[in-house]
């Protein structure tokens, strides 16, 4: 076999036969690495991610394969490759099945946790500039650095945790690195960019979910303005009738103070519907007065929606008569308000459907059976101790509750070729609800769950206050759901050393990861509520 596999190396990679002697490599994993290496050799077209992976598995049996490209003075993660075989090595035919024991589970957890935890960005320290060795909280490494065809460092790919390369190959790691060297960046260039190939795949789904959203309030501003110009008015509004009293749509030049007395509770409404004609309310009366006179109104209503247009005219004449567009223009009213309704309804039943598609994935792990679950209810006690007000509530639980749905998309997708769908599934959740009639906070919060404060997050490296307040509270609570997850059925510790590691890591990512600001109050929730309230909440 020695003699083909030379011969073949050969004819297809003189440079690589010049540069060993096959006698010295003793186990048929390193014969069949040359052998592949040479395949991929004599191809013109670039192995993919996951072949290079392969054919470096071959050596190191490794769990996890990565690549960090330099950019900006920065180490960025590029790449990652999983191997879940190999998270535990064991000697048992693949045809036979093996049966994890308890500890080999929890093992496999801890792992996953800390793979989940690497760094997405990293500095070039001393350190690396000396030895190009990098530290990572999986363990240690094997690094192989990565040079470009004019000499530069660009990057390196690492094999591990706790592997080193065998003694065999030790001596031709710098032609090892030649061949990653020109794979990876041929790849790159190809791709663009890492993400390119699996962001071409999102698109091809998610491309034309909705293009023709309608901004009801920013149709109704124009309309308000159209009219209050049109009759030489100074102010206006655009108020609807529902359940609770009235909602504010438009305003106009109207005070604030006075423009929030136009949402109001049934027992507070300005004015009351009275067979289609509108009578002030006794609340009302006095804020009517205030206004002054000249106050003109009209009344709409379409299918179940209804409201009314209010405008304070000036003692002038009007720029243009609209007269005859009055009345057309307060049916578009009530038919936009009618769509507004119609469509809210209709993106609560889409929203509250993706939910359940994401339980579906979540129950399908015995780790992530109540990971929503949990983040909702962690979310509503932090906000209530944060002192959130009732609309803020609101819209930290629902994104809370639609975080990870970017899950929906992502298990349709290979994540082999890229970092994978744990890194781009805050892009696909926000994608999914772009167009949705909800909160601009919700999207912006699923989207920046996974940024980090100092700028090493993803997928948009956002630093500080340019992380909206959503994705940093939801972000801080999947590290802490992640560890209580993790270590829930770990029982080698007291439940105060849990909750005292816990508290340690939180206050060790404080300006790093997470907001300083949130941590205090993070830090009384769990305390008060106890590591065994902390495993159960959300549970039921």
């Amino acid at each position: 076999m020695i003699k083909d596999v030379k011969s073949y190396l050969n004819t297809v990679g003189s440079r690589l036969s010049k540069a060993f002697s096959m006698e010295e490599f003793s186990t048929e994993e390193q014969l069949e690495f040359w052998e592949l290496s040479a395949e991929h050799v004599s191809r013109k077209k670039v192995p993919s991610f996951s072949d290079i992976v392969t054919w470096m598995d071959l050596l190191y049996k490794a769990p996890v394969h990565f690549v960090y490209k330099i950019e900006d003075g920065k180490l960025i993660l590029d790449r990652r490759h999983v191997i879940t075989k190999n998270i535990l090595k064991t000697n048992t035919s693949e045809k036979e099945p093996h049966k994890e024991t308890p500890q080999e589970k929890e093992f496999i957890r801890d792992f996953e946790y800390q793979l989940q935890n690497l760094e997405k960005k990293m500095s070039i320290d001393d350190v690396f500039k000396e030895h190009g060795i990098t530290s990572h909280s999986i363990g240690q490494c094997e690094h192989i650095p990565l040079f470009n065809s004019e000499g530069e460092l660009w990057g390196i790919y690492c094999a591990g945790p706790y592997t080193k390369s065998p003694e065999q190959i030790a001596p031709k790691l710098s032609i090892v690195g030649r061949m990653l060297s020109r794979w990876l960046i041929s790849l790159d260039e190809e791709e663009s960019n890492p993400q390119k190939d699996y962001d071409s795949k999102i698109r091809s789904i998610f491309a034309d979910l909705g293009s023709g959203k309608l901004n009801t309030e920013g149709i109704s501003d124009v309309v308000l303005r159209y009219i209050v110009h049109g009759l030489n008015a100074e102010k206006g509004v655009v108020v609807e009738f529902n359940e609770r009293g009235h909602q504010l749509i438009s305003s106009f030049g109207m005070d604030e103070k006075i423009s929030e007395l136009f949402t109001a509770t049934a027992d507070k409404r300005v004015y009351e519907n009275i067979d289609g004609k509108l009578k002030p309310t006794d609340f009302g009366s006095s804020l009517l007065e205030d206004l002054g006179d000249g106050l003109i109104t009209n009344y709409f209503e379409y299918s179940n929606c209804s409201g009314f247009l209010l405008v304070v005219k000036k003692d002038k004449n009007p720029s243009y008569n609209i007269s005859d567009l009055l009345d057309e223009l307060g049916i578009l009213l009530a038919q936009l308000l009618n769509y507004r309704q119609l469509n809210v309804e209709f993106s609560n039943h889409l929203m509250e459907t993706y939910y359940q598609m994401l339980r579906t994935v979540e129950k399908s792990r015995d780790k992530t059976t109540f990971h929503t679950p949990r983040m909702m209810a962690f979310v509503q006690r932090f906000g209530m101790f944060f002192g959130l007000e009732d609309d803020e509530m609101e819209i930290i639980i629902q994104t809370a509750k639609l975080h990870d749905i970017g899950y929906v998309g992502a298990v349709s997708l290979e994540s082999g070729k890229s970092i994978g769908g744990e890194i781009t599934h805050p892009v696909i959740g926000s994608n999914l609800i772009e167009e949705l009639a909800v909160d601009r906070d919700v999207i912006e919060g699923i989207k920046t769950h996974h940024e980090w404060v100092n700028g090493n997050g993803t997928p948009d490296g956002l630093i500080g206050d340019s992380i909206p307040w959503t994705g940093k509270i939801i972000g801080m609570f999947e590290y802490i759901i992640d560890f209580i997850e993790t270590n829930q059925n770990d029982s080698s510790k007291t439940e105060d050393e849990w909750m005292e590691l816990l508290v340690k890591g939180l206050m060790e990512r404080a300006d790093v990861q997470f907001d300083m600001v949130l941590i205090p109050t993070a830090i009384q929730l769990l305390q008060a509520l106890g590591w065994d309230t902390c495993v159960n909440l959300g549970t039921d």
